[in-house]
């Protein structure tokens, strides 16, 4: 019908101006995170882009979530503005749940996209990300050293600082490095330049030249001074191979399925719960679109964020509480999407009743009664003392 067409084709463009403003703000903010780490060492800066791509991947199942909720939610809420939906109701024959089918048809392509994102390319991402770390983790020392900083390798045994490096020319400038031993003493190196070789075996060492080697005892706090013509230290060799991943987040669905572990459990349930939460917020924008058109204020777009917020939190608590074996994945799932399933059916009901008594409200009077006939009493008392 035509008015399934016109929503459809206002659904796409919306949803889709959705989700490029929200992914434009968390490539952004990636960006700059990622930028910060890579000043301090944690990765490298030629992979930047590539870093940033990986962690945008990752939130898409929220992203499109958010961004489906929103299309419908401000979809429909212009056609109440506009009195669009009036027109439907009288000139249409429609009622509000003929708005229903409409949604779901645009949402299962959505839902199968979530579900994708969700299930195979965000663990996929996670896990591409934990391995380029681990790699550029285990890579030379030297490649990872940045002129006018102090530098830790070795886990913390060596500290090294060059006031300039030029990689090109494997020239090095101002070299101050200290070693730690497991011993206790400590050796300090000071030269004013060297270079970088590499070996045949695939080795890397920082020849200095004309420097001075400042070394003290822990056991009998002697200290020795040496001069050196050459010098020559030797950082970690080739790579060895890569760890492989064992991080609950970044594993595949099926060694999670085979795991009986419970944060295996837990990274199901967040995995499988995100379609879900993408059908009920979907189904959700339908009656929290309502917007009376002589009304001024609209408290649609509010209630929609804080109900966004309560249910990401609520996805975190549940993960949490599977973790700590208070709840299993089945009353974790039907606990977090059952009580917005049902408040979905609420505001439908109450929006097609405007103009009739409501059952909630006439249990809500009954339940106030006994407090309104005290007042009523405290009332006539004070009115006979007068």
């Amino acid at each position: 019908m035509i008015y399934r067409k016109a929503l459809t084709s206002e659904l796409s463009n919306t949803a889709g101006g959705a989700f490029t403003v929200l992914f434009s703000i968390v490539l952004t903010i990636g960006l700059v995170r990622i930028l910060n780490q890579t000043a301090g060492g944690r990765y490298d800066t030629g992979s930047i882009l590539e870093v940033v791509a990986y962690t945008s991947l990752i939130n898409l199942p929220a992203l499109i979530s958010l961004a489906l909720f929103l299309g419908v939610l401000m979809t429909l809420n212009r056609y109440w503005r506009d009195s669009e939906m009036f027109v439907w109701f009288s000139a249409g024959g429609l009622s509000l749940m003929s708005w229903i089918r409409p949604v779901v048809k645009f949402s299962i392509p959505v839902l199968i996209v979530v579900a994708t994102c969700s299930l195979v390319i965000s663990p996929w991402s996670r896990s591409q990300i934990y391995a380029y770390r681990d790699r550029y983790a285990q890579k030379e020392d030297v490649t990872k050293l940045s002129p006018g900083r102090f530098i830790e390798s070795q886990n913390g045994k060596q500290v090294i600082f060059l006031g300039n490096v030029d990689q090109d020319k494997g020239l090095v400038e101002s070299i101050f490095i200290v070693d730690i031993r497991t011993d206790g003493s400590q050796a300090v190196v000071a030269s004013e330049k060297g270079h970088i070789e590499t070996r045949t075996n695939g080795d890397r060492y920082i020849v200095l030249s004309s420097g001075k080697r400042y070394e003290t005892t822990k056991a009998d706090s002697s200290a020795t001074v040496a001069d050196f013509a050459t010098y020559q230290i030797r950082f970690d060799s080739q790579p060895p191979e890569e760890k492989t991943n064992n991080k609950v987040n970044a594993m595949p669905l099926d060694e999670l399925l085979h795991s009986k572990d419970r944060k295996a459990n837990a990274e199901i349930f967040w995995r499988v719960c995100w379609p879900l939460v993408a059908l009920n917020l979907a189904l959700l924008g339908i009656p929290l679109s309502y917007n009376n058109p002589r009304s001024i204020k609209y408290y649609g777009q509010t209630a929609a964020v804080l109900i966004f917020i309560l249910y990401l939190n609520g996805l975190s608590i549940f993960q949490t509480w599977i973790t700590q074996g208070k709840v299993n994945i089945w009353q974790s799932i039907l606990l977090l999407n059952i009580p917005v399933a049902v408040l979905t059916v609420f505001l439908f009901y109450r929006l097609m009743t405007l103009n009739v008594g409501h059952i909630d409200s006439a249990l809500w009077n009954w339940l106030l009664l006994p407090l309104r006939r005290a007042r009523e009493k405290r009332q006539k008392a004070k009115e006979a003392l007068k």
